[in-house]
């Protein structure tokens, strides 16, 4: 869906002028409500671009067109609010973004858990605990199957002093409800392990312990990848395991570098991948078929390998750093070789 929102996106120039916004209003308004459609359903699939902050003025402006001016300011669509809602929490701006859910929110009854999962988010990022509770509570009262609330909940609880039974409660849910091959239900296994262990209840807690280090096998086998190393994985492994097996574990699980696990499983499944496939008619990056703003003019080639073609050098610095820097090594000794054969 995000892809479908992005695609009709790069078909629009990213003019502001009436003309224009009068000739693709209802791409506009497609694009956009797509692409919020899509961040609604998993916000970790939708990432944020410098074209999809100018479609939200492009979108602004559409919506506004035929609204008097005295009543253009504080006027607004259950889309637009989430739209600016989807910037503000990728800005990191926490506290606006709050503002902005709890607007919809008020307005708009009918908003599925997701919203108040995201509102949950912000309070969380902002240490508000129980704030954040509330919210994930709220979102689970909406949708009882929505099971991330249940995994959020769990790590909340685990976070906190005395909350132990609650943080038990919540992780079970969550295996009850989630789905079994993902990071989190690994995961929740390790946490339950450490938790029970905490109550003496040790047959139990290497239980859950096994289940875990099954769970966690087969995600491998899946994704090719392990779930990364957590405070609580590492207890689990230390409370379980041999001082020197927990050290080899522990060793093999330390990632060599942060990153978002979610987001790479995505883009190693091929769902959501890094950049567009070369292309001399498209951008590697945002897909785009011309340089920015010369709609006459062709794609600009990588000057080191020319292989992948780019609309800006904005698109060409952001795609080096996400991916193309690997790339281009390789496009460029495959060219060497085919040179010398």
């Amino acid at each position: 869906m995000f892809r479908k929102g992005y695609e009709l996106c790069m078909t629009i120039p990213r003019s502001l002028e009436d003309d224009v916004l009068e000739k693709y209003e209802e791409d506009i308004k497609t694009a956009s409500e797509t692409m919020v459609d899509a961040w609604i359903m998993d916000d970790k699939a939708a990432p944020m671009s410098e074209r999809i902050l100018i479609l939200g003025q492009q979108y602004e402006k559409v919506l506004l067109k035929n609204i008097p001016e005295e009543q253009k300011e504080g006027f607004f669509v259950k889309d637009s609010l989430l739209f600016s809602a989807w910037i503000l929490l990728v800005g990191r701006q926490f506290k606006h973004c709050i503002t902005t859910l709890s607007l919809a929110i008020d307005t708009y009854p009918d908003l599925p858990a997701r919203v108040f999962f995201l509102r949950a988010s912000c309070y969380l990022s902002l240490g508000k605990l129980r704030l954040g509770i509330k919210d994930l509570e709220k979102a689970l009262e909406r949708d009882p199957k929505f099971s991330i609330a249940y995994f959020v909940l769990g790590s909340v609880y685990l976070s906190m002093e005395n909350e132990r039974e609650n943080a038990i409660k919540n992780y079970k849910l969550y295996l009850q409800n989630g789905h079994a091959d993902t990071n989190d239900s690994v995961h929740a296994l390790y946490a339950l392990s450490v938790l029970v262990n905490h109550k003496k209840r040790k047959n139990e807690a290497h239980e859950y312990y096994v289940k875990a280090k099954l769970a966690e096998e087969r995600f491998r086998e899946l994704y090719g990848a392990h779930t990364g190393l957590s405070e609580t994985k590492r207890d689990a492994i230390r409370a379980h395991e041999s001082e020197a097996e927990a050290q080899k574990l522990i060793s093999s699980y330390a990632p060599k570098k942060q990153s978002d696990q979610k987001m790479q499983q995505l883009i190693q499944s091929g769902i959501l991948n890094n950049s567009y496939p070369p292309n001399p008619k498209h951008c590697s990056h945002c897909n785009a078929a011309h340089v920015k703003d010369k709609p006459d003019t062709p794609l600009l080639a990588c000057g080191a390998c020319r292989s992948i073609w780019y609309c800006s050098r904005e698109c060409q610095v952001a795609d080096f750093k996400t991916s193309h820097k690997a790339q281009c090594k390789q496009f460029q000794a495959a060219k060497t070789t085919a040179e010398q054969k």
